[in-house]
């Protein structure tokens, strides 16, 4: 068995197309790595704007600061001081107030840091209101008490929307209050690693063109009555084409992933790693609690799940149809159409369908409230994906196996 898999996997790899796919797909990912890394700035200490590693290196310097309720007072009173001393403040609302030279090398600096705070204590529909008049109107005001009531603004207006029910909202009410008291500090690779999501879908286009004639090229080279005619050709070559194509997907999946993520993670540092993921989404609540490292490996583990569903779709295809190329292309549509579909213009079912898509991961984020409900258990979209389209892996493959083993030949 373990010798028809091999000879199954070399297979997949003898194809050109697959080949000038793979290399392709790791050259773009590689510089598309390249072009966030020099995409990367920040605003030193000195009020200079530095991009590049210059801005890694500037952002390395970020002190780490745990954001209890005495510091969160501290800092919003050190900036409503510079916005009243008149050495420090302005009448320009574009400088938030205070001077060109303090904008420059204390706001411009800490800028992450206030939009946080900021953020937090904005309600919806104050998008135009300046840091000075949230500070003055919210100072001395609990900054966890105000983070809970932006959690059931939001709740709320999802609650109305239709796509999340009054129970689900309840149960995330319940999970947001395992987040904890936030540590601030540098986080800045991990928000580009988690942003970067959507390049999964060049994986699963990958994995698409790889197995796409597993089934299809062995109909195409009529070879497949042949196959069928020997000793195990029912049953275990059948299995290996199988899981040749899980190891396919999986090595290409996590290598490429792997080659990314280390590439980003040797040059910007693995620097906040055990920060909360709610730093990422500053102007939306997140009630996610996890750290930026652990967000950004459940991402990974649902994208690979959803790239193995995908795959046992392709092989049911590959089963079905007789020409690769028709498999490859259908596939293609399948992963393009949905991303036109807007979760915005349906009901609660439609947007809880949509979003089990392998393709929809380019949209999720981690300040996302879908649930999804089975009489009293409820669990967050990651886990729902993982289930379903895990099963859809098991399923599709299933069917390859049944289809291609029982088509008639010669036909």
């Amino acid at each position: 068995m373990k010798r028809m898999i091999w000879y199954e996997w070399k297979r997949i790899w003898q194809s050109r197309l697959t080949q000038f796919a793979v290399i392709g797909c790791i050259l773009f990912l590689l510089f598309c790595t390249w072009s966030n890394i020099r995409q990367i700035q920040t605003t030193d200490g000195e009020g200079n704007q530095v991009t590049g590693m210059a801005a890694v290196k500037a952002l390395k310097e970020t002190e780490r600061i745990t954001l209890d309720q005495e510091t969160v007072t501290a800092i919003m009173q050190e900036y409503l001081d510079y916005t009243e001393n008149p050495d420090t403040s302005s009448d320009a609302p574009e400088l938030q107030y205070l001077s060109e030279k303090m904008y420059r090398t204390w706001y411009l600096p800490n800028r992450g840091l206030l939009n946080l705070i900021s953020g937090t204590y904005m309600q919806e529909g104050q998008g135009n209101v300046s840091d000075r008049q949230l500070f003055e109107k919210n100072f001395g005001k609990d900054f966890y008490e105000a983070r809970k009531e932006r959690v059931q603004e939001r709740l709320t207006y999802y609650v109305n929307l239709g796509s999340v029910t009054p129970s689900e909202a309840d149960w995330w009410d319940e999970q947001d209050d395992k987040v904890g008291e936030y540590t601030y500090g540098n986080y800045k690779v991990w928000d580009i690693l988690i942003s970067n999501l959507p390049w999964v879908l060049f994986i699963m286009m990958i994995v698409c063109v790889g197995i796409a004639p597993v089934f299809a090229g062995e109909y195409q080279s009529k070879c497949d009555s042949l196959l069928l005619c020997m000793k195990h050709g029912k049953h275990r070559l059948i299995l290996a084409k199988l899981a040749a194509s899980a190891v396919y997907a999986s090595v290409l999946y996590w290598g490429i992933v792997s080659l990314y993520s280390a590439v980003l993670l040797i040059f910007v540092g693995t620097d906040g790693w055990d920060l909360p993921v709610q730093l990422i989404y500053s102007g939306m609540p997140s009630s996610y609690a996890l750290t930026t490292s652990q967000a950004y490996l459940l991402a990974l583990l649902m994208g690979y799940v959803m790239t193995l569903g995908l795959g046992g779709l392709v092989l049911l295809l590959s089963a079905l149809f007789k020409n690769p190329y028709v498999v490859i292309v259908t596939a293609f549509l399948y992963l393009c159409v949905p991303l036109f579909l807007s979760t915005n213009s349906g009901g609660y079912l439609w947007v809880h369908l949509l979003a089990l898509l392998p393709e929809k991961i380019s949209e999720f984020h981690f300040a996302s409230y879908i649930a999804y409900s089975m009489g009293n258990i409820k669990m967050t979209l990651p886990m729902a994906a993982m289930i379903v389209n895990g099963l859809c892996a098991v399923i599709f493959s299933g069917l390859a196996y049944l289809f291609f083993r029982r088509h008639q030949v010669n036909r």
